[in-house]
This record gives structure tokens, C-alpha cells and sequence, in this order.
């Protein structure tokens, strides 16, 4: 006999708290609530959940990996994104060793996942990468693909 697995979805407090009162405007608000990944030895990948309105609805523990290294499947990600019916999602990615610029491997990822998400119509709105030292040219912990690419108000849409 074949069983067919069940996904089950629980809401539980997570570890990050959100202070953001209505929409994210900025990757600076993604930055504030997540921070504290830096603080983990290895890299890990949240994914973090908008509705319509750029409220944040929920996030997740989406890879953990070594202190060089996390790999998932971009259809992992696409599969927690139509799960969650998010309008919207951010990914946040930390650096152990503290250089927050993103490694040549993570900016193929991030291409491959901006086309994917293209053409199943996804939001791809931002990838952060939080490090713990100022070793970028904005003398700040974190990266962000958005604000590389255009900057401003998230509310002006997805880096494509």
C-alpha cells in the first residue's frame, strides 16, 4: 500500500521579531528585523513572505548549510512561495565570515532565480545578504539586489 504525504503547515513564534508596522518600504526594514543571522555559524537562507499590501505574512528556515556554503533547489523556493500564496518574497542569506558582498555563486543564483521567477510571474523583490563587517562600498553589513539594481521604495516592484 502507497501512502501519499501530507503537507502540515503550523504558524509557530519564530525567532525574529517584526517591528515593521504596515508595508516594507526598503531593504534597510528587511535588514533591522533579520540581523541576527549574522550571528550563525553557518550560512543560512530565509525566505520571507509579502502579501498584496507589502506586509510581511511569514518567514522560513529555507537551508542551512556550511560556513561556506548553502545550496537548495530553486524549486524548493518557488514551492514554500506558491505554498504560502505570498504575493511577494525576499530572500536573506548571511555570510559567516562577515563580508557581505555576494560570492560569484551567489549572484548566478540570484540570475537564475530573477528568470525563473519572471516567468512563473513571482515578485522577486529582494536577495539580502547579511555579513558582519563594513566591507562594501556603502560601508554597510548588508547587500541588497534592489538597491544595487534601482534603490528607492520596494513599492515600485521586482528587480527583473
Amino acid at each position: 500500500m502507497k501512502y501519499i504525504k501530507k503537507l502540515d503547515i503550523k504558524l509557530v513564534k519564530g525567532e525574529y521579531k517584526n517591528p515593521i508596522k504596515g508595508k516594507v518600504k526598503d531593504p534597510k526594514q528587511i535588514y533591522d528585523v533579520f540581523k541576527s543571522i549574522k550571528d550563525k555559524a553557518q550560512e543560512t537562507l530565509l525566505g520571507v513572505y509579502l502579501d498584496k499590501d507589502l506586509e510581511i505574512s511569514v518567514y522560513d528556515i529555507l537551508s542551512t548549510g556550511a560556513e561556506n556554503g548553502t545550496t537548495i533547489a530553486p524549486s524548493e523556493i518557488f514551492g514554500h512561495v506558491f505554498g504560502i500564496k505570498a504575493k511577494s518574497f525576499i530572500l536573506v542569506h548571511n555570510h559567516p565570515k562577515g563580508d557581505p558582498n555576494p560570492s560569484d555563486e551567489d549572484r548566478a543564483v540570484i540570475d537564475e532565480l530573477k528568470k525563473q521567477s519572471k516567468i512563473m510571474r513571482l515578485d522577486f523583490l529582494d536577495f539580502l545578504i547579511i555579513g558582519d563587517m563594513d566591507m562594501n562600498d556603502e560601508k554597510r553589513n548588508y547587500w541588497s539586489m534592489f538597491e544595487e539594481a534601482d534603490g528607492g521604495d520596494y513599492s515600485l516592484g521586482s528587480v527583473h
